[in-house]
């Protein structure tokens, strides 16, 4: 690999650095000019840190890498080059900074890797070490080029410079705590928190940044006006304190979730006011600080509409009850054909699923060819009721397995505010067991019929017979008295005997009516009907 030029590392990436430094000693300057930095001495990332008191631990001031990792940056902190060149003053160099393998030396851990050479310059001020500059090359080399010594060490004294003073170091000094390995994801987080401020200040809608354990690390204005609560008063807090307890799980699980940079979806919250007021607020999160173990929650009062929400939600709920109570069938379809209500009773008639029938079929497959379009013809028009209304008409639906079910059918269309069409809604009603009870009453009806004629005749019968019982009586005994008078040889025998053979007939004819038990008739003359009086008076053993 080509190294860098002396004329280039010296001439611009230093003057660049130094220009950063003169700007300011914040986190910004000191940013830029690890950038500049890196440049200048060619390398992969540069790392500035420094002592802020003698005898305490390193803290990082400016990282060039942004990216780096805790675990990285911990072994970094740790590595005994940095140790052994802010004592010895001298420029070292190493391999790649790993967690240290237990039992290896000084020496063992300082020797250079395959992947890249690490090397670091003591920042010294007034012969007392104040800090290293620690620069990652892309390349491996046993011995440093003059050229990047030369650039590392005019970088180291450039920062010794503004260290003194520099404004970095003031929130350090205040909190007067080390920089240790459980403490560097921390500093880190502050730092993030620091770069996005002027986003989440910014920002209509409450945000507030919490840890993995819920604790509120910021919040800004939009915050405390949705809740009432000063930013000051909950820093450092739990933000489960504002959050109802049933509510509680619903927070810890998405928190899980952002912290670890998996996918958040928006969801509801209930957050309890300092006045006492339980709100919902709808929480958006936003995964910029997930790489520090920190989850950022944007939220809005919905309160209102979610209170509208559950209004109409419990109204369309009272609605689809109402209509799946319907003894009737209704279907709701749109000016396309596509079915948008299909109730109860529908499904009951049809044989169909409403799942299967809403949004996914016609509604002309519902009936007979020809009957959907006859329907729509008929509300258009001023016949069965017009003004987009058809009164009751029969016709017939398709059942699921392609039976055809008589129905009554009522319809109307339905126009929007301007008067447009935009939907039909028909009500019909099963008529298969209403035909089948017109069916039965019918056959009951004949059958009464049959009934009341069979009573009459036999009731006739008897009163014919018992009303010629008498006469037939008395002409069969004077018949029988004028036959004994006459002589054998008398020209009236035959005719008396003939009478008294007929009205003995005419007796056996009353006794048939007078036993009638049904009503059978036969065939006669000219197509009548005649009771049948041998069939009717039998009795069923006959």
């Amino acid at each position: 690999m080509t190294l860098p030029q002396p004329g280039r590392l010296l001439g611009e990436g230093l003057t660049k650095a130094a220009e950063a430094l003169a700007g300011g000693s914040d986190e910004m300057h000191l940013h830029d000019a690890a950038l500049h930095l890196t440049r200048a001495l060619g390398a992969s990332s540069v790392a500035i840190l420094a002592v802020v008191r003698e005898g305490e631990s390193l803290h990082l001031i400016a990282d060039s890498d942004e990216h780096r990792s805790d675990a990285d940056l911990g072994a970094m902190l740790t590595a005994p080059a940095l140790r052994r060149a802010l004592v010895s003053g001298e420029v070292l160099i190493a391999r790649d900074f790993k967690t240290r393998v237990p039992g290896e030396t000084d020496a063992e851990a300082d020797r250079v890797g395959a992947e890249g050479t690490w090397a670091v310059f003591p920042i010294v001020l007034r012969r007392k070490p104040r800090g290293v500059l620690v620069a990652r090359l892309p390349y491996v080399v046993g011995e440093l080029p003059d050229a990047v010594t030369l650039c590392g060490r005019a970088a180291a004294a450039l920062v010794a410079v503004i260290l003194p003073g520099a404004k970095v170091l003031d929130p350090i000094k205040e909190r007067t705590r080390k920089i240790t390995l459980i403490d560097v994801p921390r500093e880190r987080r502050l730092r993030a928190i620091e770069r996005y401020r002027s986003f989440i200040d910014s920002a209509s809608d409450g945000i507030v940044v919490l840890d993995a354990t819920g604790t509120v690390l910021y919040m800004n204005r939009a915050a405390e006006q949705v809740t009432g609560y000063a930013r000051d008063g909950l820093a450092g807090r739990s933000w489960a304190q504002v959050v109802p307890e049933a509510q509680r799980p619903i927070l810890w699980n998405q928190l899980a979730h952002a912290t670890q940079a998996r996918p958040v979806e928006n969801f509801d919250l209930d957050l309890v006011t300092t006045s006492g007021d339980r709100i919902t607020v709808s929480v958006a999160s936003i995964g910029i600080l997930s790489e520090h173990g920190a989850a950022i929650f944007a939220f809005r009062d919905v309160t209102l509409a979610r209170e509208l929400e559950i209004d109409l939600r419990r109204t369309s709920e009272f609605l689809e009850r109402i209509l799946n109570s319907a003894v009737d069938g209704i279907i709701a379809a749109d000016l396309r054909g596509n079915v948008l209500l299909f109730n109860h009773s529908a499904e009951r008639i049809c044989g169909y699923r409403a799942s299967d029938v809403i949004g996914k079929m016609p509604v002309t497959e519902l009936y007979p060819p020809g009957v959907a379009q006859e329907i729509m013809r008929l509300l258009r028009s001023s016949q069965r009721g017009g003004g987009g209304r058809l009164e009751p008409v029969r016709r017939e639906l398709k059942a699921v397995n392609g039976d055809l079910i008589p129905v009554s059918i009522s319809a109307a269309l339905v126009f929007d505010d301007a008067g447009r069409e935009i939907a039909t809604v028909g009500i019909f009603s099963d008529l298969r067991e209403r035909l089948r009870m017109e069916e039965r009453l019918a056959t009951a009806q004949e059958k009464l019929a049959i009934s009341e004629k069979q009573v009459v005749a036999i009731e006739l019968a008897g009163a014919a017979a018992h009303e010629l019982n008498q006469p037939l009586t008395s002409v069969m005994g004077y018949a029988q008295i004028m036959l004994r008078k006459l002589e054998p040889d008398s020209p009236h025998l035959r005719a008396l005997e003939t009478i008294l053979a007929e009205s003995e007939r005419m007796a056996s004819i009353v006794r048939q009516l007078g036993s009638l038990t049904r009503y059978e008739t036969k065939s006669y003359v000219g197509g009548a009907q005649i009771i049948d009086l041998d069939r009717s008076a039998q009795t069923p053993d006959d």
